[in-house]
């Protein structure tokens, strides 16, 4: 396992656990015909966008052939709440690389950017259904906001897990 900050090149092994790691975390929470329509060019185009961001933390997870299979990425929290700062945008693994620490590793190096951009608490954005919550509990995050979303055109619920410090989310990694 060897865990790396993302460079342009890797947009199309980034795209693929993007799409791929949707498909298997959100089924039964989003409806099929909308997963199987992520579009891979759109989600290139998105993340060399996001790649060349002033404050971009991404990192990719590779397994032993060099292939990425999984990716994480934060940076300044994203909605302007004033008590908070930093955010873990994004945690994706393939569901085969699931539970072998490449979350773990992952976040920890995004957490480590982000208290180098000087951020001092943290919150990471889930809906409310994805299994991945318990991931999230398990690192010490606690449920701090809640707000309704719309995606593939149904109403959603996605909750707040929050570190009112960020440096205490290291003490689970």
């Amino acid at each position: 396992m060897k865990i790396r900050k993302a460079m342009e090149e890797d947009i199309n092994g980034i795209a693929n656990v993007h799409i791929n790691s949707w498909k298997t975390t959100y089924k039964g929470i989003l409806p099929d015909q909308y997963l199987f329509s992520l579009n891979p060019k759109a989600k290139k185009k998105n993340w060399l966008r996001n790649l060349k961001m002033l404050h971009n933390a991404t990192f990719v997870a590779e397994n032993d052939n060099g292939e990425i299979v999984g990716f994480a990425a934060g940076g300044p929290e994203q909605s302007n709440d004033p008590h908070i700062q930093g955010e873990v945008y994004a945690i994706y693994l393939l569901k085969e690389y699931q539970r072998r620490g490449y979350g773990r590793k992952m976040v920890k190096e995004v957490i480590h950017e982000l208290m180098k951009m000087k951020h001092k608490n943290l919150i990471i954005w889930a809906l409310k259904d994805n299994p991945s919550c318990g991931f999230y509990r398990a690192i010490g995050g606690q449920v701090i906001a809640e707000k309704n979303v719309k995606m593939a055109g149904i109403e959603l619920i996605e909750v707040g897990f929050g570190w009112g410090d960020i440096q205490d989310i290291l003490l689970h990694l």
